[in-house]
C-alpha cells in the first residue's frame, strides 16, 4: 500500500511538472545533465538570425560552364551520400568529397526507423536494406536486473507504415547500401580530401578541397560534429556536454537472455544497453563509464562495468570495435548561410536515446535535396524553406533526445533510486496499457514529424479534417491486391494522386485522366469505377485507401500533390485540376520560360 501511494505522488509530481512546463512554455527548466547551461531552453525561440553574407539571385539563362558540379557535397557519412543520392535523380551533378581514406568500418549508429525505410523504399533501396539489418519489435526494460516490462511495437497500431518495427542495421551497412547506389548513378566519393577553405559569390560557391578547387552553385555539410563547412560558413554550433561518458563494444556476448530484443538495463548510477546486431555472433553493449577520462580501457573493463549494471553473468570476447566516448548536446540555430547548407550532425548532435540521429540527418537530405534541385533546373527559389522546416524539427529533436537521456541514464543520487524504486510500478502499468506503444512507435519511428502550412504546404479547400493535411507525411493505404499507395510513390519525384471513392464512368475516367495529364507531375487516378477495370485507373476495391485519405463519405473526391520526401504539398478536397496547376506553377517554371532560356 505504501509504495502505491508512493507511485501515485509520483505520478501527480511528473503531471504537475508537465503542466507547468507546457505553461510556460519551457517543458526542461534544468536542460543537460551539467549544471548551469542553459542551451535547450532558448531552442525554438523567436530570435534575430544573422542574415546570410550573400543573398543567391535568381539565374535567368543556362547553368553556367565554369561549374565544376551543381552542388559540392562535404562528407560521406549517411547524411551525405543520402543527398547526393537524390540529387543525381534529379538531374543534378553532384561532386562528393571525404576527408577519410574509405567508409565506416565500425557499425557506429545501428536503428533505422520506419520513416527511413519508407524513404528508401522511394528510391529502390528498402530492400537491399532490410537485408543487411535485424528486425526487432520493441524495446525491455530491466531494473536492478529485473525484467519489468517495455515496449511492443506489434501493439502500436500503426497501419500507416508497412514497417512497424526498427531495423537494426548499423551505419556502415546504410553507407554501404548508398554507395553501391551512387555507383550505379556514375557518382565517386573523391577520398582523402580535405576541405579547408570556403569562399561564397553572387553565383557560386568555391572550395579548396585536398590540392583541388571546385566550383560549384551551392554546398552542403555534411562533414559531421567538427564541420569544416559550418565553420567556414560562420554558424556557431551551440550546446554543452553531458557529465556522463561511456564504453562500447560490438563484440560476442554470452548471456542468459536471448540475442534478439533491444534491452535497456538501469541500476542506480548505471545504465547498459543491448542491440541485437548479427545474432549471437555480434551485438552492440554499452555501459556508463567510472573509470578516470582519456585512460585506455579493455573488454574486461567494459565487462566488469556491465555486470553492475545488468546483474547478470555476461561474458564479452571477439571484439569488433570498442570505443570511449561522452555525448554532446548541440545546434546550430540557421540550417542555412547564403549558398551553403548543413544536414546531420554538422547541424545537431545528441545523445543516443532513442536511436534518432542518423535518421535525422538522412531527412534533412530528404527535405533539402529536392529544393536545391527546383532551384538549379526550375530557377523557383524555395530555399528558405529548408531552414524553416528542418530547424524546428531538430529542435523538438533535441528536446526528445534530452528528456529520455534524463530519465534513463541522467540520474544520480536520490533521484536514480526513485527511478529505481518507483520503475518497475510506473513501466508494468505503462506496458499493460496500448496507448504508450502507440504513441512511443509514432514517436521514435518519426512517422508522426509534419512542417506547418507555408507557400509550399497549401490546404487548398478541406471538407474533412480527417487524412494527411498539408506539410503532414502522407500515408501508405491498401489500394487492391495488388498495389499500395507506396508503390506509386517512387523516384523521389513530384507526385499528383487524384482520388475518388465516387464511382467514376467511363468519360469521368477519360476526362480526369486527361487532366491528370496535362499536370507538370507524375500523375495517378486511384479510384471506384462504374464498370470492368480501366487500366488507367488504379482500381480502389479496399475502403482503407480512402478511410487513411480522409475522404469520408460515398462520393467523396479529393487531389493531393506529395513532395519528393513524402510529405503533403498541396490538399484539395475537390477534383479542382486547375487549382492544382496553378499551385504546381509556384514549384515549377513555366514551359515558355524554359524555352526562352533553352
Amino acid at each position: 500500500m505504501g509504495l502505491l501511494i508512493f507511485a501515485v505522488v509520483t505520478v501527480l509530481f511528473l503531471l504537475t511538472r508537465r503542466m507547468w512546463g507546457r505553461l510556460t512554455g519551457n517543458p526542461l527548466p534544468q536542460v543537460t545533465a551539467r549544471p548551469g547551461s542553459g542551451f535547450l531552453a532558448g531552442l525554438g525561440k523567436s530570435r534575430n538570425r544573422p542574415k546570410p553574407t550573400v543573398a543567391p539571385p535568381k539565374s535567368t539563362g543556362p547553368r553556367l560552364a565554369r561549374y565544376d558540379c551543381d552542388v559540392l557535397v562535404v562528407g560521406a557519412g549517411p547524411s551525405g551520400l543520402m543527398t547526393a543520392a537524390l540529387l543525381v535523380r534529379q538531374g543534378v551533378r553532384v561532386c562528393v568529397v571525404d576527408a577519410n581514406s574509405g567508409p565506416a568500418t565500425e557499425s557506429r549508429a545501428f536503428a533505422v526507423q520506419a520513416r527511413t525505410i519508407e524513404l528508401f523504399r522511394s528510391i529502390g533501396l528498402a530492400d537491399e536494406l532490410l537485408e543487411r539489418g535485424v528486425v526487432t519489435t520493441g524495446i525491455r526494460f530491466h531494473i536492478r536486473g529485473r525484467h519489468v516490462g517495455g515496449l511492443d511495437f506489434d501493439r502500436a497500431k500503426a497501419a500507416t507504415t508497412p514497417y512497424q518495427f526498427i531495423l537494426m542495421a548499423p551505419q556502415s551497412e546504410v553507407e554501404e547500401v548508398l554507395l553501391r547506389d551512387l555507383a550505379r548513378h556514375g557518382v565517386t566519393v573523391r577520398r582523402d580530401t580535405r576541405l579547408t577553405q570556403l569562399h561564397q559569390t553572387e553565383d557560386a560557391v568555391t572550395a579548396l578541397a585536398g590540392e583541388r578547387t571546385i566550383t560549384a552553385q551551392y554546398v552542403v555539410g555534411a562533414d559531421g560534429a567538427h564541420s569544416t563547412v559550418r565553420q567556414q560558413l560562420g554558424l556557431s554550433f551551440d550546446g554543452d556536454k553531458y557529465g556522463q561518458r561511456y564504453l562500447l563494444a560490438d563484440c560476442k556476448v554470452e548471456w542468459p537472455l536471448d540475442h534478439a530484443h533491444f534491452r535497456v538495463f538501469m541500476n542506480r548510477e548505471r545504465i547498459g544497453l543491448f542491440l541485437p546486431l548479427h545474432g549471437a555472433e555480434t551485438s552492440r553493449v554499452m555501459v556508463t563509464d567510472f573509470g578516470e577520462p582519456g585512460a585506455d580501457f579493455d573488454l574486461e573493463n567494459l565487462q566488469e562495468e556491465l555486470r553492475k549494471a545488468m546483474r547478470l553473468p555476461v561474458t564479452l570476447s571477439a571484439p569488433i570495435w570498442t570505443s570511449r566516448y561522452q555525448v554532446h548536446l548541440r545546434g546550430v540555430d540557421d540550417y542555412r548561410r547564403g549558398r551553403g547548407f548543413l544536414v546531420g550532425d554538422a547541424a545537431h548532435i545528441h545523445s543516443p536515446a532513442g536511436g534518432q540521429g542518423m535518421n535525422t540527418g538522412l531527412h534533412d537530405a530528404a527535405n533539402l535535396a529536392w529544393k536545391l534541385a527546383t532551384a538549379i533546373n526550375e530557377d523557383v527559389d524555395l530555399l528558405d524553406t529548408y531552414s524553416a522546416e528542418r530547424h524546428p524539427a531538430g529542435v523538438r529533436l533535441l528536446k526528445f533526445t534530452d528528456r529520455l537521456y534524463r530519465v534513463a541514464a541522467g540520474l544520480r543520487g536520490w533521484r536514480a533510486w526513485l527511478r529505481d524504486t518507483a520503475g518497475p510500478f510506473l513501466i508494468g502499468r505503462m506496458s499493460a496499457a496500448p496507448i504508450p506503444h502507440r504513441k512511443s512507435f509514432h514517436r521514435l519511428s518519426q512517422i508522426s514529424l509534419g512542417y506547418r502550412p507555408s507557400e509550399i504546404n497549401v490546404n487548398e479547400l478541406l471538407h474533412s479534417l480527417k487524412g494527411p493535411l498539408a506539410g503532414q507525411r502522407v500515408p501508405d493505404a491498401r489500394i487492391n491486391d495488388r498495389e499500395q499507395v507506396f508503390d506509386l510513390l517512387q523516384d523521389y519525384r513530384l507526385h499528383v494522386v487524384a482520388l475518388s471513392r465516387k464511382h467514376l464512368t467511363a468519360d469521368e475516367i477519360t476526362e480526369h485522366t486527361a487532366s491528370l495529364a496535362g499536370l507538370d507531375a507524375v500523375s495517378h487516378l486511384v479510384a471506384r469505377v462504374e464498370a470492368r477495370q480501366d487500366t488507367r485507373v488504379h482500381r480502389a476495391d479496399s475502403a482503407q485507401v480512402f478511410e487513411h485519405y480522409g475522404l469520408t463519405e460515398p462520393d467523396s473526391q479529393a487531389l493531393y500533390v506529395i513532395r519528393p520526401d513524402g510529405h503533403v504539398a498541396w490538399r484539395c478536397d475537390e477534383l479542382d485540376f486547375e487549382a492544382c496547376q496553378r499551385f504546381l506553377g509556384t514549384l515549377r517554371r513555366p514551359a515558355v520560360q524554359q524555352v526562352r532560356a533553352a
